[in-house]
């Protein structure tokens, strides 16, 4: 064993009922701004929820502008909204766009500069305003650290927006709330957390605590959906929660790998949700990981004997498609390119060129 670091500074609450430990979290403060997209928040009743609550005593501005895959101009109109309606604290309530945005909109509140200006700086001039996370889904695990993807839309591009001080202060995690999305989003956020805590896994830049929480998450994951039918049984909504926010915290530490960068390609350019693309992807990933023999992988196929998980039943009920209905052979060969030049294949542990990735996406 190496030496290593490792760090998960969020105060998370987790299980049914969770939601009303937001009462006490945000008792301190006046103005609250909440982020989210345009649906959920009506959906769940949870605008509802917060109105009720805070009836009276605080003030609520809510920001729901946020799209999926949320765009830099969406982060730079959030941080003035936040600034002009002076919120002092922000409550980020969604899946991983709306939980995104809001780190990323809690640094433009306080650090009035252009997005690239920023970004390209090392660390925030101001400290960020506070963030409480809410997920809705299981999948990006981002209530547990400091990534914020945001899309350049003009490059087709998606950027990681991340500064040491963006961290969620807290983080609710209700399993309840999960009960409001259909089968087929559910299933894409799970592949998106089991492919995390994968890559994860096999990265570079894993260590003993990232691995102990990613082998935790996949057995979670995989388990699950082995033993069960009813995704929505509250047995199975509470582990894949939590197996989504140990997979957040998974790549925290360790970063993803070139299989991120390939679904990156398919969300950007064909507008596939990024857990059914990472899904979609991720039988191909796995053969070149066997073909170059990655010692550490071969945990993940006996992971899934171990449980007797069928990928491709669960693939069909996601109603994920294959590559080749999906893109032209020269969309195939711009994809792997593309992913190639992606930071994530840094974090990969093989080198291959773009004749070896094409073969065994098929």
């Amino acid at each position: 064993m190496e030496g290593f670091v490792f760090r998960s500074p969020v105060k998370a609450h987790f299980g049914f009922g969770a939601m009303e430990e937001i009462k006490g979290i945000l008792e301190p403060y006046k103005s609250v701004g909440v982020v989210s997209g345009k649906t959920a928040i009506e959906k769940t009743g949870f605008r509802s929820f917060l109105e009720e609550t805070f009836s009276g005593s605080k003030n609520l501005s809510f920001y729901s502008q946020v799209e999926e895959n949320p765009s830099i101009n969406t982060i730079i109109r959030g941080g003035k909204f936040m600034r002009e309606s002076k919120c002092d604290v922000i409550l980020a309530f969604g899946g991983g766009s709306p939980l995104d945005a809001a780190k990323s909109i809690a640094a433009f509140a306080t650090n009035h500069e252009g997005f690239y200006d920023l970004h390209y700086k090392k660390e925030l001039p101001k400290p960020p305003l506070p963030v409480l996370a809410v997920p809705t889904t299981c999948g990006t695990g981002s209530e547990m650290n400091a990534y914020s993807i945001i899309t350049d839309t003009e490059k087709l591009d998606k950027i990681n927006f991340s500064k040491e001080g963006m961290f969620p202060k807290w983080a609710v995690l209700d399993p309840g709330l999960l009960r409001t999305l259909d089968e087929k989003t559910l299933l894409a956020t799970v592949f998106d957390a089991f492919t995390h805590a994968m890559e994860g896994f096999i990265s570079t830049k894993a260590n003993p605590f990232s691995d102990m929480a990613a082998m935790t998450s996949m057995e979670l994951i995989a388990s699950t959906l082995a033993s069960t039918d009813d995704l929505t049984s509250d047995d199975a909504l509470m582990n894949f929660m939590y197996a989504s926010s140990l997979a957040g915290v998974v790549i925290l530490h360790t970063g993803t790998t070139l299989l991120h960068a390939l679904g990156y390609y398919l969300t950007n350019r064909k507008g596939i949700h990024h857990g059914t693309a990472n899904a979609m992807l991720l039988e191909g990933y796995m053969q070149m990981l066997s073909d170059k023999s990655v010692q550490k992988f071969g945990v993940v196929p006996a992971v899934f004997s171990k449980h007797g998980f069928d990928m491709q039943k669960w693939l069909d009920r996601l109603g994920a498609e294959s590559l080749d209905n999906t893109l032209s052979d020269d969309e195939k060969l711009e994809m792997v390119k593309y992913a190639l030049a992606k930071p994530n294949t840094k974090l990969t542990p093989f080198t291959a060129d773009e004749d070896f990735v094409l073969e065994r996406l098929g």
